[in-house]
């Protein structure tokens, strides 16, 4: 089964913590230390897990099992591998709401991008959805293709029937789509 977007493969992230806490796998010290390396100056150290990262969370509103407070307490408690075999968070939309909210400038989403990048660096593959929306950019310009809509009588509608325009794909220089495939990396594929 492929990780959706949408559908993360545990039902919350406290699910992910006790089956982390249940295996005693501590991940080794040297990945922590690159994590906190890389969210620095926004230590998680300091998050006293107020929620207020969450309340603010445009991906909580949609999948209200991600939350930000928790994936910043389970990373300074060194349990990313439980994490990164979640998926859960590849959910953050990287609004960067979390870091206005939050009152000790810890910047969730600081910590949550250095995750993914440590989730790719290890081999892992993002979301099937992620892939495509990569794809996609590089090729159509968009995140998504044109689609049809559905009216109220239940009858699909394309652009042209409804009078507009065809999507003109914006220009995007080849050496801009180069450097753009190189950047995602394992993710374009």
């Amino acid at each position: 089964m492929t990780n959706n977007l949408f559908t993360p493969p545990l039902n919350s992230l406290l699910e992910v913590l006790r089956v982390v806490a249940l295996e005693v796998k501590l991940l080794d010290s040297k990945i922590l230390r690159e994590v906190r390396e890389l969210v620095r100056p926004h230590n998680p150290q300091y998050c006293y897990q107020c929620a207020k990262c969450t309340s603010a969370c445009t991906a909580t509103k949609v999948i209200p099992d991600y939350k930000p407070h928790l994936i910043v307490a389970l990373t300074r408690l060194g349990l990313i591998k439980g994490l990164l075999d979640s998926g859960i968070i590849w959910a953050c939309t990287e609004c960067w709401k979390c870091s206005e909210y939050c009152p000790q400038d810890v910047a969730p989403v600081e910590v949550v991008i250095a995750l993914k990048n440590l989730s790719v660096a290890m081999g892992y593959k993002p979301p099937e959805d992620l892939k495509m929306m990569a794809k996609n950019v590089v090729e159509l310009g968009y995140i998504s293709p044109p689609i049809e809509v559905l009216s109220k009588e239940f009858e699909m509608y394309s652009r042209s029937a409804l009078s507009l325009p065809e999507l003109v794909k914006p220009y995007i220089h080849e050496g801009t789509a180069k450097n753009l495939k190189k950047l995602l990396g394992g993710i374009y594929e």
